[in-house]
């Protein structure tokens, strides 16, 4: 009979003791915590920002893609000349006459655009047939990332091909640095 009382007044010790553990984190414990998310978000942000970049470099070029087959398209369909403007400048696009682009395309400012098309404001001109008198390439590429994109077009025909370019940022633009995905 005596265990009972003895049995009960352990049990409310230990209650009473698993309340004061149940209050709340110690300051050493949020600052280890702090610590250990602020090293891991150290180590991921380069990686995400230079993700982003990728991610953008991918999206120029196909608004540079979506922009040259357009004006392709629009020549065969008009039956005329249709000549897009590059500007590495500013990054917009624009097509001439008008009616060969639906709107001008911008290019984010973020990415750089090289080329080796002549002319202070590059062009790719079409003909009512869809072929071009211009060959061509231009690259797409980013401080941030050593990821280049490229995009080539062929005399005559117009054949485009697109593919990662393999020179530095600051070499001059060729074709056969642009290699097929």
């Amino acid at each position: 009979m005596r265990l009972k009382p003895l049995f009960g007044l352990a049990t409310q010790t230990r209650h009473k003791l698993s309340k004061k553990s149940d209050r709340g984190f110690t300051l050493i414990e949020l600052v280890v915590v702090l610590i250990i998310v602020s090293i891991i978000a150290g180590i991921a942000t380069p990686n995400l920002i230079s993700l982003y970049r990728r991610n953008q470099v991918n999206a120029a070029l196909s608004e540079l893609l979506g922009a040259i087959r357009e004006t392709q398209r629009q020549a065969m369909r008009q039956g005329r000349i249709c000549r897009l403007d590059i500007d590495p400048n500013s990054n917009i696009m624009t097509a001439t006459p008008p009616g060969c682009l639906m709107t001008t395309r911008t290019i984010d400012t973020g990415i750089d655009i090289r080329t080796n098309l002549p002319g202070a404001n590059p062009n790719i001109s079409f003909s009512h047939k869809g072929s071009t008198t211009r060959m061509g390439t231009i690259v797409l590429s980013s401080d941030s990332t050593p990821h280049q994109r490229c995009f080539v077009i062929s005399l005559g025909l117009g054949i485009m091909r697109t593919g990662h370019y393999q020179r530095s940022s600051t070499d001059s633009v060729s074709a056969s640095d642009c290699q097929s995905q």
